[in-house]
């Protein structure tokens, strides 16, 4: 019998015991070895030869294969119901031998498992898109895959483990796709190592290359990063910047130019409704305008019916007055409309050619004599130059109509000057009179077709002579200006080149000042 303390030290040990003698024979056992072995009660007995027992024949091997140092053998066997059993065979000096039990199945489908998860890792690894490596805390590689040896066609030997950041770097820089930072480059991992998380950023290579690399801190002071290659993402997205900033621009040009329009419409519809207030006007004042003088002339024609034959030449030579300047009323009346018309239609040209100036402007004053007795002309124009570059024609018309007009709103005085000079390449024309003059609100518009100021209430006119004259005077490249103040007179004075010059751009903007 044996003792019971060892008894019972052999039930508890965790393996299924089985002890042999140098015979082969069952001298001990526990009950583990039964669980173990999957037998039933009695299969296994003292005195018992071992060779009933599953695994026996390794045991025999061994013992045919006995070591005199007296080393164990380890051997393993699949019982019926699939489990595996390691079993190890010990030998003592005794030449007897301890047969120990284990049940490993558990133990080998773990590492099945084990063994399947790393190989999914490895190839998961190794089909990654983007490089991964992994370094320690000082720096050295402890494994990366093979996209990024790919991305920076690193040999073998530097992506072996152990191999160091720097060598890495320094074999970059000879194959020309290193850092085109360095200074920055390692920003990121201080940055991933403050926040203890992962961090990123994009890196610039000599290759021209853009890289994304992703820090992910490890807690012994080394760190996994991802590589990944984004050169067309930021490629496209500075280009759909581009595209985004230049379609802003055309936005904002086209909203301008949508504006711009708008507000041309705008002011086009308001200088219609302008135009066409202005023609009512116009329509209206030349009714009267044609109203007056025509019914002279019926009076006159009238009162002469009545007359008979008995008219006396006086009487006669006086109504023929009325209707001559009331038809020769009439007819300036349609010579201002038929030039205003001609010009909008262009179908008035200045014709240059030599101009006797100081010669026109006594003319227009003499022929304005003989239409207005009541006044006189006081004439200082020897200051002017015989002759200069225009055309006679249309400045007759000028000096016509602004003669005419000094006469017309000076009814109270009889005196009309006009003077002449030269001054810097051009002479200047002033005509002045003493009549009812203007009011400083109207003088900014009293060159607008159709206007006529406040002052001229009750005086004969339709508003389109000063426009034509304006617009005839800017043909010749000059320029007209007036200095007026109700009750105090006007005074237009006119600006012409003496020499025509080519390619000179026409003055649209007349200089207009307002006497204090």
């Amino acid at each position: 019998m044996m003792p019971h303390s060892f008894e019972s030290i052999l039930e508890n040990l965790p393996q299924g015991i089985v002890l042999l003698d140098s015979a082969n024979t069952v001298t001990a056992f526990n009950s583990r070895a039964l669980d173990v072995l999957g037998l039933p009660e009695g299969a296994l007995r003292k005195g018992m030869d071992i060779d009933g027992l599953p695994g026996t024949s390794d045991c025999h091997a061994a013992a045919c294969l006995r070591s005199p140092t007296g080393k164990p053998h380890a051997s393993q066997f699949a019982l019926p119901d699939g489990r595996m059993i390691s079993l190890t065979c010990a030998p003592s000096r005794e030449g007897s031998w301890i047969l120990s039990y284990e049940d490993i199945s558990t133990l080998i489908r773990v590492e099945d498992s084990l063994a399947e998860q790393h190989h999914r890792f490895d190839a998961a690894l190794s089909n990654m898109p983007h490089g991964l490596c992994m370094f320690d805390s000082t720096k050295s590689l402890i494994l990366c895959n093979a996209s990024y040896a790919r991305m920076y066609n690193l040999p073998d030997r530097l992506t072996q483990p152990g191999t160091r950041l720097a060598d890495i770097l320094a074999y970059r820089a000879e194959q020309g796709n290193g850092p085109a930072d360095t200074a920055s480059y390692f920003d990121v991992v201080f940055e991933a190592t403050a926040l203890g998380a992962p961090a990123s950023q994009n890196i610039a290579l000599t290759d021209g290359r853009i890289i994304k690399i992703t820090h992910n801190p490890m807690q012994n002071g080394g760190y996994v990063a991802t590589h990944e290659d984004v050169t067309k993402t930021v490629r496209l997205a500075e280009e759909l910047r581009r595209h985004h900033d230049q379609l802003e621009v055309t936005v904002r040009n086209r909203t301008a130019e949508v504006e711009r329009q708008a507000r041309e419409l705008e002011r086009m519809l308001a200088q219609e409704r302008n135009i066409n207030e202005l023609q009512r006007q116009f329509v209206a004042m030349a009714s009267h305008e044609f109203r007056t003088p025509l019914a002279i002339i019926d009076a006159a024609a009238q009162r002469l019916l009545r007359k008979g034959g008995t008219v006396e030449p006086e009487f006669l030579s006086d109504k023929a007055e009325q209707i001559r300047a009331s038809v020769s009323r009439i007819v300036d009346l349609m010579e201002s409309i038929l030039s205003a018309e001609r010009l909008d239609t262009g179908a008035i040209d200045i014709t240059y050619g030599v101009c006797a100036l100081r010669s026109l402007i006594r003319s227009c004053c003499e022929q304005q004599s003989t239409i207005s007795k009541t006044h006189s002309f006081m004439l200082d124009v020897d200051g002017l130059p015989e002759f200069i570059d225009a055309d006679p024609r249309t400045l007759t018309q000028v000096f016509t109509n602004l003669l005419s007009n000094a006469v017309k709103y000076a009814p109270g005085t009889s005196e009309i000057r006009i003077a002449g000079w030269k001054e810097t390449g051009n002479v200047k024309v002033s005509i002045s009179d003493e009549g009812v003059g203007i009011d400083a609100e109207d003088v900014p518009r009293l060159f607008q077709r159709y206007f006529r100021a406040r002052t001229s209430t009750g005086i004969a006119g339709t508003g389109i002579g000063l426009n034509l004259v304006k617009q005839i005077v800017e043909l010749h490249q000059g320029s007209i200006e007036v200095q007026s103040a109700r009750g105090c007179g006007s005074t237009f004075t006119i600006t012409l080149p003496i020499k025509r010059y080519d390619n000179v751009p026409t003055n649209n903007d007349s200089a207009i000042t307002q006497a204090s």
